[in-house]
């Protein structure tokens, strides 16, 4: 505005003020916008650096961790021949090396079972209840041996699915492992049932009709009703190992050859399989060596950016940067420091003849034969075991009865005291005398409600069936308990035992949440010994950690917060007293926990790239604040030059009147 003010006065003092305005505000902002670009520009590149850091630093990271995996010293090859009797589907590093002499003579069967025709697959069928047990039919097939160890279930058929295809989903819904299915033989539909192979995973099934809804008994397979029929037996795999004859329940085997798992096709009689494991150390020394190479590439793409650049003679843009410094000489030094925690054996790098460069601290790996005690040849031929601890998290406890199952980023390398003062146990609960055996429900109600832990489940003996011991009567409880639909599936277990004449129950689960409560019972159950009532409750285990009260959930105990041995998970077994636990990170543990603390959410890079971020806020702010300060200034050079324009366009005139006077006047005026 200012400027066209100036232009509508007239020739003015004829200077090109708008030129000279925006020069003289070019001058004014140029050092300090030069300052603030030179700022922006520094920062940016070091926040793009500290990125570059940062992958070098993962990748590295990388490297580390694979040194860290006991499976990476661990390795075994393993060889077969050409067979079509099996397949190897896994070898781990758990498997003992040794040649195995395999033959298979039975491959595992699945037990399978058929209903009676229906007309159609939509056909009704009842209500009620149908309970599905696992276990073991003799070949007469009237006694059946439940398996306790197996979880069945109890499957509810009501009006929403009381269909020949309702009852076929329901039992496919169970997840149980039966495979339910409906069969057209051309003439009617029959409901099969395939259990999962193996001789003690043929199925039972025992229905519970509604008095309004009858029907579901023709689904009965127990040795009192037995409506379906079966197709096949359910039988186990069997093998020779070495001569060894072991059955199995599938075809496939992954805990016969420790850490090897197979398929299993067909049996032969006079075929044997060759089977040789071996160790396979080539992969631990390949990781050694791709370490050592990893290590000098971190080294030499760090060193450009706090360095100088051999190219072009520039400082990188973290050079003299306090804190890549410190990043970079706390990964340096873990290269030279002795691993905490190794009391015996390899401490150091040097130790294996890997050896720091002097000249650019780099790593060289010395295979130099005439120096044989620092020759990683030699080292890697002779101490194996050694290299592998150096490198691998280790723990240890001199008493089998406590064991260390996990540990944390807080978990300090050390030895630890570890006291027990109060023992894990289970919730109990004991009943009385049990009626002389044998034991015949018919016509009694032997029922009863149990709780275990904080689940509750409805027990039915059924009618007509005889017990002939304790122990049989036991383990139909137990199943039966076990199958209840409120704990199939869930991790709430009960063991029923006879002892004594009488029946013991007891959770699976361990601590003071553990208990076991009779909350009801039938009108015959008393004969059972069985009454309403609690058992004991269990108890969480409880101890010390290097003098420390720690804290004790169930089996595990849990060092004190701020105790050097935080994070480590203690598993206590009954009977345990003390022990003492020894724990090292390993160079790899050691190496990777320092390099996730730097690349974690609030580590040190990202704590710099914030301040970083902050920074560039900050230089944004004094832009702005300089784009004020210019158009104040541009405003107040306007303004002068207004009023100069003004002084100069008034001197003009008044110029102008005089010489006009001056024309007038009668000595002055032109002839």
């Amino acid at each position: 505005m200012a400027n066209n003010i100036i232009s509508s006065l007239g020739g003015g003092s004829g200077i090109d003020t708008s030129s000279l305005i925006n020069d003289l505000v070019s001058i004014n902002r140029a050092p300090e916008e030069n300052r603030l670009n030179t700022r922006e520009t520094k920062l940016e590149t070091q926040i793009s650096d500290y990125g570059l850091l940062r992958s070098a630093l993962a990748e590295l990271e990388a490297s580390v961790a694979q040194l860290g995996s006991a499976d990476t010293f661990d390795a075994k090859s393993v060889s077969v021949p050409d067979t079509t009797q099996l397949a190897l589907t896994e070898l781990t590093s758990s498997a003992v090396a040794g040649s195995y002499q395999v033959q298979i003579e039975q491959v595992a069967q699945s037990q399978s079972i058929a209903s009676a025709g229906f007309a159609s697959a939509d056909a009704e069928i009842g209500k009620g209840e149908l309970t599905l047990r696992f276990g073991d039919w003799n070949t007469a097939l009237d006694d059946f041996a439940v398996d306790t160890e197996k979880t069945g279930a109890t499957i509810t058929i009501d009006d929403s699915n009381n269909t020949l295809e309702g009852l076929r989903d329901a039992i496919n819904d169970a997840d149980v492992g039966v495979q339910a299915s409906i069969v057209s033989d051309g003439t009617s539909f029959r409901l099969l049932l395939t259990g999962p192979t193996g001789a003690s995973n043929e199925i039972e099934l025992t229905a519970t009709e509604d008095a309004g809804a009858p029907g579901l008994a023709q689904f009965d397979f127990n040795t009192i009703n037995q409506s379906m029929t079966q197709q096949q037996e359910g039988k186990d795999a069997i093998l020779r190992v070495n001569g060894l004859q072991v059955t199995r329940e599938t075809n496939s085997v992954d805990d016969v050859i420790n850490g090897l798992s197979v398929d299993l096709f067909s049996a032969s009689s006079t075929e044997t399989i060759t089977i040789t494991i071996g160790n396979d150390r080539d992969l631990a020394e390949t990781a050694i060596r791709d370490f050592v190479e990893a290590y000098n590439t971190f080294l030499g793409a760090v060193e450009q950016l706090v360095g100088v650049n051999d190219d072009t003679g520039e400082f990188g843009s973290l050079y003299n940067d306090s804190m890549a410094d410190n990043i970079i000489d706390r990964v340096r030094n873990i290269i030279s420091a002795s691993v905490p925690g190794i009391d015996n054996g390899f401490a150091n790098l040097a130790q294996l003849g890997i050896q720091t460069n002097v000249k650019d601290g780099t790593l060289s790996i010395n295979e130099d034969p005439d120096r044989v005690n620092t020759n990683f040849n030699a080292v890697m031929s002779q101490n194996y075991d050694l290299v592998r601890d150096l490198f691998v998290p280790q723990t240890s406890s001199d008493a089998s009865a406590i064991e260390v199952t996990n540990f944390t980023q807080s978990s300090q390398p050390g030895n630890y005291e570890v006291v027990i003062t109060q023992q894990p146990s289970r919730g109990s609960l004991a009943g009385g005398a049990v009626a002389a055996f044998p034991l015949d429900t018919t016509g009694k109600d032997y029922s009863f409600e149990i709780e275990i832990d904080d689940k509750t489940t409805q027990v039915s003996l059924p009618d007509g069936k005889v017990y002939a011991s304790g122990a049989e009567l036991a383990a139909e409880i137990e199943s039966l308990i076990n199958a209840g639909q409120e704990l199939a599936g869930t991790r709430t277990n009960v063991a029923v035992a006879f002892d004594g004449n009488a029946l013991n129950f007891t959770s699976e689960a361990y601590g003071s949440s553990s208990r076991v409560e009779i909350k009801s019972i039938g009108t015959d159950t008393a004969e059972l010994g069985l009454s309403v009532g609690a058992g004991t409750t269990g108890t969480n285990v409880a101890g010390t950690v290097n003098g420390e009260t720690a804290f004790g959930s169930g089996q595990v105990l849990l060092p004190k917060l701020g105790n050097a041995a935080e994070g480590l998970a203690l598993k206590v077994k009954e009977g345990a007293t003390t022990a003492n636990i020894n724990f090292s990170r390993g160079f790899s543990g050691s190496m990777s926990s320092l390099i996730n603390s730097f690349l974690a959410s609030n580590g040190l890079i990202a704590t710099r790239e914030d301040n970083i971020e902050q920074d560039l806020k900050t230089i944004e702010d004094d832009r702005t604040s300089l784009e004020r300060r210019t158009d104040a200034y541009r405003a107040r050079l306007e303004s002068q030059f207004l009023a100069m324009e003004l002084i100069v366009n008034n001197l003009t005139n008044t110029g102008s009147f005089l010489e006009d006077i001056n024309d007038r006047l009668p000595f002055t005026a032109p002839k």
